[in-house]
């Protein structure tokens, strides 16, 4: 599969990437440095581990089949609880 790899942590976004970010701190109303700060747990690395990759599909297609593919995840385990 030649998919981009992302940039890893730590790295700085290019410009049009921190102007994606800000949209999208400014959606969930909190600052783009929540991206970028270090937990003692795994969430925070992985959520922007994620958001990167996303940003790495430039393809609408592409990114309606991972959401298609998310969405058929949460369905399934909300018909399967003990799935989790």
């Amino acid at each position: 599969m030649d998919m981009k790899t992302p940039d890893p942590l730590g790295t700085m976004p290019s410009a049009r990437t921190f102007g994606k970010l800000d949209a999208l701190a400014a959606a969930l109303g909190c600052s783009t440095t929540l991206f970028f700060e270090t937990s003692d747990g795994p969430s925070t690395g992985h959520t922007a581990q994620l958001l990167q990759m996303w940003l790495a599909i430039r393809s609408p297609e592409d990114r309606r089949a991972v959401f298609a593919c998310v969405q058929e995840i949460l369905k399934a385990q909300a018909d399967n609880p003990r799935s989790r």
